[in-house]
């Protein structure tokens, strides 16, 4: 059984060398989507043998054309059954993963079986992590079904009706994202303009999932990182803590473009006006200021603070009376 990795990539060399060696000691192939990346991730891409790099030219935020990308790749190269799995690049595999009795079982499951995996988040630079009794379908062995994925919180692979699922309790891929939270911040500021702009969530539950007071460290169990699914990569040489971050991420400039297309009206509802859109947008105009707005960008006023958080106020009101009456 070929185990074929499947990665959507845009400006990730902050850990995409530390993803590609770790990846590359378990996968027969991995491919990489690349979305038009502005930094060193296509270079470092060719560095590895195992890495089959496909052009993404979609020039706006779309998971289902990247994922039905990457599985058409996935199945031109490998015709027999294998098993996809679909990782980030910040989604490292555990070094202890494959000694794990489960490895096997997963090798040998039939075509049609989607794989469920626990993804604990990294938390505080690596040394505590986030650890949670769902498990994720990152892995299918696949049978050639069709995917039937979302423009935005996709599952990654395909899910056939009545599928087989097996739980791998003991393997863990680990998730870096949190790792650094300013860069969290600010996907999650992109995915709410996102949201907005599909209508895929009200303005409450954008509230509920991207909102500023949202506490990490209490969204699953807090606890010291097992030192087992990190040292034997770190014995190979793996670097496996250092975190490379900056001021500003590539998801500040699309969300940018998006003031632009939409105008920042269209946003003033969204959780997001703690941060300093100005100073953003001066940093990236003085690089390109292509598709960027060209006005100053103010601050919230405090009217529309106190209106949004009358409207989030009485969101919550109406949907305590909505659990009432269930």
């Amino acid at each position: 059984m070929k185990i074929i990795v499947l990665t959507p990539v845009k400006n990730e060399e902050w850990i995409l060398d530390r993803f590609l060696k770790v990846t590359s000691s378990f996968a027969d192939h991995i491919i990489i989507a690349d979305q038009q990346s502005e930094d060193n991730s296509v270079d470092i891409c060719k560095k590895y043998p195992k890495v089959h790099l496909v052009q993404n030219t979609n020039k706006e935020f779309n998971e289902a054309a990247r994922q039905l990308l990457l599985i058409e790749e996935a199945r031109k190269l490998v015709k027999e059954p294998s098993i996809l799995l679909a990782l980030d690049a910040d989604e490292i595999m555990a070094a202890d993963a494959a000694k794990s009795p489960e490895w096997q079982t997963m090798m040998n499951a039939k075509p049609g079986t989607v794989l469920y995996f626990e993804k604990p988040d990294l938390y505080d630079n690596g040394r505590n992590s986030i650890r949670y009794t769902n498990l994720h379908p990152i892995g299918f062995v696949d049978d050639g079904s069709e995917h039937k994925p979302d423009k935005i919180h996709s599952m990654r692979i395909p899910m056939p009706e009545n599928h087989e699922a097996l739980h791998l309790n003991q393997i863990k891929i680990l998730h870096y994202g949190y790792s650094r939270l300013n860069a969290q911040k600010a996907k999650l500021r992109y995915y709410s303009m996102l949201e907005n702009i599909y209508s895929s969530k009200n303005v409450y539950r954008r509230y509920q999932f991207y909102g500023r007071e949202r506490d990490y460290s209490r969204e699953g169990a807090l606890e010291k990182t097992n030192q087992n699914w990190i040292q034997g990569w770190e014995e190979q040489g793996v670097d496996m803590t250092s975190i490379l971050t900056k001021k500003y991420f590539w998801q500040d400039r699309m969300a940018l473009q998006l003031f632009n297309k939409y105008g920042e009206s269209r946003f003033h509802y969204d959780d997001i006006w703690n941060f300093d859109w100005e100073a953003c947008r001066a940093y990236f105009s003085s690089k390109d200021a292509s598709d960027l707005p060209v006005s100053y960008i103010p601050k919230q006023s405090s009217f529309k603070k106190m209106r949004y958080r009358t409207i989030i106020w009485m969101c919550k009101r109406l949907y305590f009376l909505i659990d009432l009456v269930r």
